[in-house]
């Protein structure tokens, strides 16, 4: 989780395949689908990074039944489905009201990631717990919220958003989704990722920083996915963050606004 604008998690707001008006589908319990490929990606370095990098990631999706497995989000299937990055499990799914269960790995964050973390040390990587929820609105409109923590205790601490989205077929095989999210971490999180202790100070030159918990960003996004054929869609999208409160007070941020684009080829299976 070392960048706040996941600009793969912005894919997983369009990932629902069939028209906005149709209720959501309750999944049979013995059927299996996915999907494979792959999305590049052009976002910062880190959240709040003035310098952009640009990312291939493979992507592989397979459900059965009320369970899934994926390491990106987005990646469509045939259903009417919002598909979440790590090993879920749908708890609750109704016409209107979906809540969920995962774990999702979290690679923490490599110091020779940007020049500007060097001496600040390695996060470790770690498993997150995360529950979902998410509620159809009538017509093209939903809500959605989520709450994860480190399942080992490495630091990662808690971090929580909730958002909305409005989603609409605009061509036969096109469509269209805009959303926006506001996120919001624990103070341990915000030491993890944002903060400078004594130690870190000393060899970096940093001020020591010891944030609180707070609010952490507001990220709105456009997606669209395009259908080729039966089995081919391409996806594409770009997203502004803005890093509000500890995060953006840190001294590690050198850019408030960071701006992302992705896109992604996928075969349905």
């Amino acid at each position: 989780m070392s960048t706040l604008v996941c600009l793969l998690c912005p894919l997983a707001a369009s990932a629902q395949a069939t028209d906005p008006e149709t209720p959501l589908a309750v999944p049979d319990s013995t059927t299996w689908e996915g999907a494979i490929g792959a999305t590049v990606s052009h976002r910062p370095e880190y959240s709040g990074a003035t310098t952009q990098v640009t990312k291939l990631t493979p992507a592989l999706f397979v459900r059965y039944g009320r369970f899934t497995l994926t390491n990106a989000s987005g990646f469509v299937t045939r259903r009417a489905d919002d598909v979440v990055r790590g090993l879920g499990v749908d708890l609750v799914r109704g016409d209107r009201v979906r809540l969920g269960l995962s774990l999702r790995f979290d690679a923490g964050r490599n110091e020779d990631t940007s020049p500007a973390l060097q001496g600040l040390g390695n996060i470790k990587a770690t498993v997150r717990l995360r529950l979902n929820a998410g509620l159809k609105l009538d017509g093209p409109w939903r809500l959605g919220a989520s709450w994860s923590v480190d399942a080992f205790g490495r630091g990662g601490g808690n971090v929580g958003d909730f958002g909305g989205a409005w989603e609409q077929r605009v061509a036969p095989r096109t469509t269209l989704t805009l959303g926006s999210s506001l996120s919001l971490a624990g103070d341990r999180y915000m030491q993890t990722y944002y903060g400078i202790n004594e130690a870190q100070a000393l060899r970096t030159g940093y001020p020591v920083y010891t944030p609180k918990a707070g609010l952490r960003d507001l990220s709105v996004y456009a997606n669209a996915r395009h259908d080729l054929g039966e089995d081919w869609i391409v996806l594409g999208g770009a997203s502004v963050t803005r890093l509000l409160g500890p995060a953006a007070d840190s001294p590690l941020t050198t850019r408030r606004s960071n701006w992302g684009l992705n896109v992604g080829l996928a075969r349905r299976f």
